[in-house]
């Protein structure tokens, strides 16, 4: 390996030394070094030495692969301290909870930086191989493993579409390079419709993990069982990392064929989520169907094939991931030993005992929704305005459609918190790193809705 290769490699070598020295680490202090890591890693994409040095054959150490290395770090290091007073409520063990946030950010990372189908599936499957067991990490949670057994055995079926896919792929163009072989597939070459058949293969494995209906009945069942700070990073940056190599590296908007499928994905997942998630009283279930909605909406990103659509497309990616992270972070920090208070009626009144999480949880679900000025509401009307301009005006009116219903089921736990009556519920104090978190996240939100201008200026520094 020669120096610049390793230099590139640097903060992946540094998640992954930090996600096995973490377990050298003692019970207290596991998840502080868990954030130090990742802070660290973040640091040494942007070191100059690193920055400056060419591509490796399998990941890109070009402006994006690194911005979005910074993100799951961060994203890391906020699971970290979202799970320092929630795992001493439930005994858990902490330098192996760190450890496997770590390598999940290593996968993410490596995802989303490929410029090879050899480390796409490297990249995903790390990451996967990590959630298996953070769903299920709470032991004497039942429903705990329920999830985890419903994550992984799709997760499998998944995982040999993607390898199967990436055979057929590599026997049509004979590239593993991602680039090389959607120009190829795009072609009038011999091979067309088995490079066809392999990219269908992949594309159906990815829905599985963004939560594409109709790949998506795990998600409610997964999201509701696993502890709140795992089911923050899998509803964020999971998602994040395999969109995140589809707007990227992936032109999929260029293989024709493939929009018929693309956008039969984003509809059937707006409508189905939409309406699965009117009847629910779960706020984690409430959330699960949402994210389908909004993975359906970032499809439009995919489809524009332009340079503005990718953009809108890492802007709604990063007010999405903010409000998610922030919700579930914030029902972790109401958890105490007896569980995490899901249903609507546990958190009725949490207005009367804690003021300023009801106003942040309601900043947070009208992000969502889309209500201006928030971040939601810029990133739907930039979103939906690229997919208009590339003539997808029905699929933006299935989104007007499913973002006007979806106020129904946001608006019903609002109500629900400051409802104060008799008996209101019960809030425990939030610890110095919970509210950093919180605050950070209720921060970008609310500065990305006024004052978007900054956010875009980054984005388009590091947009490939």
């Amino acid at each position: 390996m020669t120096l610049n290769a390793l230099l590139t490699l640097l903060p992946f070598l540094v998640l992954f030394i930090g996600s096995v020295a973490v377990l050298f680490v003692s019970e207290r202090r596991a998840l502080r070094f868990g954030v130090f890591c990742a802070l660290i890693a973040a640091g040494f994409a942007w070191w100059p030495c690193a920055a400056s040095v060419s591509d490796t054959p399998l990941v890109s150490s070009g402006p994006f692969a690194r911005g979005c290395l910074t993100v799951w770090a961060l994203l890391g290091a906020a699971t970290c301290l979202l799970a320092e007073r929630y795992r001493a409520s439930r005994r858990f063990a902490s330098p192996e909870f760190a450890g496997l946030v770590l390598f999940c950010v290593l996968g993410m990372s490596i995802l989303s930086a490929s410029t090879s189908l050899v480390s796409l599936f490297l990249g995903l499957e790390a990451m996967t191989l990590a959630f298996y067991v953070l769903i299920a990490f709470d032991r004497d949670n039942p429903t705990g493993a329920e999830a985890g057994l419903k994550y992984l055995l799709p997760g499998f079926l998944a995982s040999a579409l993607l390898a199967f896919g990436i055979a057929i792929v590599y026997a049509a163009t004979g590239t593993f390079a991602l680039h090389g072989s959607v120009t190829f597939a795009g072609g009038d070459a011999s091979m067309h419709a088995i490079a066809m058949l392999g990219w269908t293969l992949i594309i159906c494995a990815m829905a599985f993990k963004a939560s594409l209906a109709p790949f998506h009945l795990w998600t409610p069942d997964v999201y509701q069982g696993a502890p709140a700070p795992v089911a923050g990073l899998l509803a964020s940056g999971s998602k994040g990392a395999v969109f995140a190599v589809l707007l990227a590296s992936i032109p999929l908007a260029l293989i024709a064929p493939l929009r018929p499928l693309l956008a039969g994905l984003a509809a059937l997942s707006m409508l189905a989520g939409t309406f699965a998630a009117l009847p629910q009283t779960n706020l984690k279930r409430m959330l699960a169907y949402s994210s389908v909605v909004h993975m359906g909406y970032m499809v439009l990103a995919l489809l524009t094939g332009q340079r503005a659509g990718l953009e809108a497309g890492m802007f709604y990616l990063l007010s999405y991931g903010a409000a998610t992270v922030a919700a579930f972070g914030l029902l972790a920090s109401l958890s105490d030993s007896s569980g995490e208070p899901q249903n609507y009626a546990a958190l009725e009144g949490l207005a009367c005992k804690s003021p300023w999480r009801a106003a942040l949880l309601t900043i947070l679900l009208l992000s969502l929704a889309g209500f201006p000025p928030l971040a939601g509401f810029m990133g739907k009307l930039v979103l939906f305005s690229s997919a208009l301009d590339a003539g997808y005006v029905w699929l933006v009116a299935l989104a007007l459609f499913s973002s006007l219903v979806s106020c129904y089921y946001y608006l019903r736990p609002i109500v629900r918190l400051f409802r104060c009556g008799p008996i209101a519920a019960n809030s425990v104090a939030a610890n110095g790193g919970e509210r950093v978190v919180l605050w950070l996240c209720a921060i970008i939100i609310v500065t990305a809705g006024i004052y978007p201008g900054p956010f875009f200026q980054m984005i388009s520094a590091i947009a490939p």
